[in-house]
């Protein structure tokens, strides 16, 4: 089953007047930024989904890159809002992962000209910003909101793993997108860590040493 906007309209029906769905790329990741990703959807877009919505959105994992780059272009075309910010490796290694995660939603929610009534995480956590936070377990496969953040916040921390992987070449950064491969763990051996390699994460903590 797709991801549609049967959570959204709960949260419509509840006296929310816009809904903020928001998802994060290269959590696992041992190199390059963080990418949290939030879309906004007119609630007339939640009470009538257009066919192509439903067709090409789905959890960002599922689809092909070619699949993501084309569900980009739709949402961005269907969207009332998004935003993507990035956080860098410096700030995930000093805040850990899910404080920068926190960090990066607070700041993109803030970024908003439509401040949503509701911001809709995938995962579960308990986070705080400027308007309540609902965390969805799985969310990624159960909200089109959140897909579609999911999405955004993929493709976009992809394209700046290709633009890394032309600053600092011989990692494979364009292919593996930073995340720990066979390949990448070996290439981290050889070279040592990259200056965008997150020296919190092991195995890369203890290459560092």
């Amino acid at each position: 089953m797709p991801p549609g906007f049967d959570i959204e309209l709960q949260h419509l029906e509840r006296g929310a007047s816009v809904l903020a769905g928001c998802d994060e790329a290269g959590r696992g990741a041992l190199a390059g930024p963080l990418a949290l990703g939030v879309v906004v959807f007119d609630p007339s877009t939640v009470r009538s989904c257009p066919a192509i919505l439903r067709d090409v959105v789905r959890d960002s994992k599922q689809l092909s890159a070619r699949g993501r780059e084309e569900a980009f272009r739709v949402i961005k075309a269907h969207a009332l809002e998004t935003a993507v910010v990035m956080v860098s490796h410096r700030i995930v290694d000093r805040m850990n992962v899910n404080g920068a995660t926190e960090y990066a939603l607070r700041k993109a929610l803030l970024s908003l000209l439509s401040a949503p009534s509701v911001a809709l995480m995938d995962g579960k956590f308990s986070f705080t910003a400027s308007v309540p936070v609902v965390s969805v377990v799985k969310g990624d496969a159960l909200s089109l909101s959140i897909a579609a953040a999911s999405i955004l916040a993929k493709v976009t921390r992809d394209r700046v793993m290709v633009r890394l992987g032309g600053r600092f070449p011989g990692y494979g950064f364009a292919t593996h997108k930073g995340y720990g491969t066979a390949e990448h763990m070996e290439l981290i051996r050889m070279l040592g860590p990259s200056p965008v390699h997150r020296l919190s994460y092991e195995p890369v903590k203890s290459m560092s040493r």
